[in-house]
């Protein structure tokens, strides 16, 4: 992939705009580099859209090689544990950013907000994760605290956000109507939540996400799922203690229109199997 980046900013010396991916979901090649990373830059490149491997290719894209970029759409395979490299530096020039990571993170705190942190005048930002917290879910509380209070010329904000919490004896643990109460202040969008508790592995789960969902995939879905229309959607990944009913999947086939792979996780057989026989026999 070195060779490959510094012949694109050799030989495409006004290069203005580069989308590096392939934008179908069956394909999950990704940019990775060597250690030390190579040292391209470009001084007209405006807008990246890519998909790398790691959190750290995307602060090695954020270090000043590309002074004038004011766009930036990142996916990324993993967010791992803080490395060396330097995530304190400002961005002042971008304007537009999409963070995507298909992995579940620890690193929400340590490194998802200081990155975001250094982009002082960013005005859109679009963020995508599934992180473990300690002791509460991200709501629309943390939102604000963290980002919303912190960015002074956002002027919109689109989120799809799994936060994964470990339950051990734990009492008044939040409801869907909790969370949903922590957004009343958030008028300019509408948003969704949906809470479900695992009592099997001991663990909750909060999905908070602004609608319309503009995202491609659409994972844990629960038979607590909301409803609605999620055009943009490719694949979806289906979780739950409790059996999917043949219902269910007719509920999923009205929400999903355009989907194009749909990944079942769920061990329990279903209890109301006549339900299908049943309409099979009335067509």
């Amino acid at each position: 992939m070195n060779n490959i980046c510094n012949h694109v900013f050799t030989v495409f010396i006004n290069l203005t705009h580069l989308t590096f991916y392939d934008a179908a979901h069956q394909n999950n090649a990704r940019l990775s580099f060597d250690v030390p990373f190579p040292t391209f830059s470009s001084s007209s490149l405006l807008v990246l859209k890519i998909k790398v491997q790691t959190f750290d290719v995307c602060l090695y894209i954020l270090d000043g090689r590309f002074e004038q970029l004011h766009t930036l759409d990142i996916e990324l395979a993993n967010i791992l544990s803080p490395s060396e490299i330097e995530n304190q530096r400002k961005i002042p020039n971008l304007k537009y950013f999409v963070l995507c990571c298909m992995s579940r993170t620890w690193y929400y705190d340590e490194l998802i907000l200081p990155l975001i942190y250094r982009m002082s005048n960013l005005e859109e930002l679009g963020l995508s994760f599934t992180t473990t917290v300690k002791e509460t879910f991200i709501d629309g509380n943390n939102l604000k605290q963290n980002i919303l209070n912190q960015m002074s010329q956002l002027k919109h904000f689109t989120f799809d956000i799994r936060s994964v919490m470990f339950i051990k004896n734990q009492m008044n643990l939040p409801s869907k109507e909790d969370i949903q109460e922590t957004f009343i202040d958030l008028q300019y969008t509408k948003i969704i939540s949906c809470v479900d508790y695992f009592r099997e592995y001991k663990r909750g789960l909060c999905h908070i996400y602004s609608y319309p969902f503009l995202m491609r995939r659409f994972k844990n879905v629960t038979n607590n799922f909301a409803g609605g229309l999620y055009p943009y959607v490719r694949v979806v990944t289906l979780y739950d203690e409790h059996p999917f009913e043949h219902e269910f999947f007719i509920r999923i086939s009205q929400s999903f229109p355009c989907m194009e792979k749909l990944i079942i996780n769920n061990r329990y057989g279903q209890n109301q199997k006549e339900s299908y026989k049943l309409m099979n026999d009335k067509s």
